[in-house]
């Protein structure tokens, strides 16, 4: 009791601290605003293809998850398309196998957009996947009738930024996401907060991120927020170049242009922009030689990219990095939170500056949680139980 009072203390300690904080989200935090997880997500892109597309796109489709293992989802799917794009882009023929049959390089492009498509409108509109066991409907969001929620992101933002009255922390808060959803930048405007996304311009924006990323730039309210994996607001376009747009506009509008990432295509990606410019963000703010905070919720460290930037600040030895996860452990296989967070935390070099908060206890330096009880659970693992948290202290 005594050990899980000192590190329940640690965390309050790091979360309220004059040293740089910065805040890694993942799809989790999202879930509470009728946004799916990649699961019920991949289920629902599945589903428009299935609905709304041409017999070739819907035999693709077929043809890639018979190639690929059962526990793939939607980004893999967008992964192992750009894989055989790059392979029909170099060979005679301008075509790639998947199994057997052979597929042109227009009909693998063809089902990549309507996939980027189908994610951006249920993205942008919301979709609640319906559970029998807990009593929960269908809901699907579209242009008439949008779903989408603010009031978790709303609420946190209140509490890290507005509630707390240590001005000087706030300054140096950064966000980074591998959301899609434009969630988190709305809730800081919402609340009167500067937010630089790597765009100049108004509602519609062009990329700069060389000078809107320049620290010159920045003031106390003003926060940098790095989208990894692009955003559903962001488009592609061939005389522009990458932009911000408006929704609902004639212009900048087409759906198959969004910029959403994929996660597999990692290493050639993060050295293109607007990659490499928000991966040297990430790496920069790991690295610099300041006490640092790194805070992930609804982050699952399912993308090795991001999980290397990590460890390689955590391992360089002159860093000051600790790192914080809220997230729910998922045993199995021996595995007690997931494979990456057991290696660090049992890792002696690196173990000391890992904390988790998970639904059994506090673990450091140990697989092992510490708890107030046998039967003790908690909450801040998810956004809500995170926001409660912060603004109360109260572990319990």
């Amino acid at each position: 009791m005594e050990e899980f009072d000192n590190r329940l203390e640690n965390l309050k300690q790091f979360l309220s601290s004059q040293s740089r904080q910065n805040w890694l989200f993942g799809a989790g935090i999202s879930f509470g605003s009728k946004i799916p997880l990649m699961y019920p997500l991949t289920n629902r892109v599945e589903e428009i293809v299935e609905d709304h597309s041409g017999a070739k796109e819907k035999e693709i489709l077929a043809s890639l998850k018979a190639d690929l293992t059962d526990d793939c989802h939607v980004e893999h799917y967008l992964s192992h398309l750009g894989d055989l794009l790059a392979i029909a882009e170099r060979s005679k023929d301008k075509a790639a196998y998947i199994g057997a049959n052979s597929y042109t390089s227009e009909q693998l492009k063809l089902l990549y957009l309507e996939i980027i498509k189908a994610i951006g409108g249920i993205v942008r509109y919301g979709y609640v996947c319906a559970n029998a066991e807990r009593g929960i409907k269908e809901e699907v969001g579209n242009a008439a009738n949008p779903i989408v929620e603010i009031e978790p992101h709303y609420e946190f933002i209140e509490a890290l930024l507005i509630n707390q009255s240590n001005l000087e922390r706030r300054s140096k808060t950064t966000f980074f996401t591998t959301n899609y959803d434009t969630l988190l930048e709305d809730a800081l405007a919402l609340h009167k907060k500067v937010v630089c996304d790597g765009f100049s311009g108004g509602a519609v924006g062009f990329w700069n991120a060389e000078k809107e990323f320049s620290n010159s730039a920045i003031d106390s309210n003003t926060y940098h927020l790095y989208k990894l994996h692009g955003s559903i607001d962001w488009h592609r376009d061939d005389n522009l170049g990458l932009v911000r747009a408006r929704y609902g506009t004639k212009y900048l509008s087409n759906p198959e242009s969004i910029m959403i990432y994929p996660q597999a295509t990692k290493y050639v990606e993060t050295q293109k922009d607007p990659f490499a410019s928000l991966f040297l963000g990430l790496r920069k703010t790991l690295m610099n030689g300041q006490q640092n905070t790194l805070i992930t919720c609804g982050y699952s460290f399912g993308d090795e990219h991001i999980n290397a930037e990590i460890e390689s600040a955590l391992r360089s030895e002159s860093n000051q990095t600790t790192v914080i996860a809220f997230i729910q452990e998922a045993p199995k296989d021996g595995i007690v939170i997931n494979k990456t967070l057991d290696a660090w935390l049992s890792c002696p070099k690196i173990g000391s500056r890992v904390y988790v908060a998970g639904e059994l206890g506090i673990y450091h330096s140990s697989t092992t949680p510490l708890s107030e009880s046998d039967t003790s659970k908690y909450t801040w693992w998810r956004f809500d139980g995170l926001t409660q948290f912060i603004r109360t202290g109260d572990a319990s």
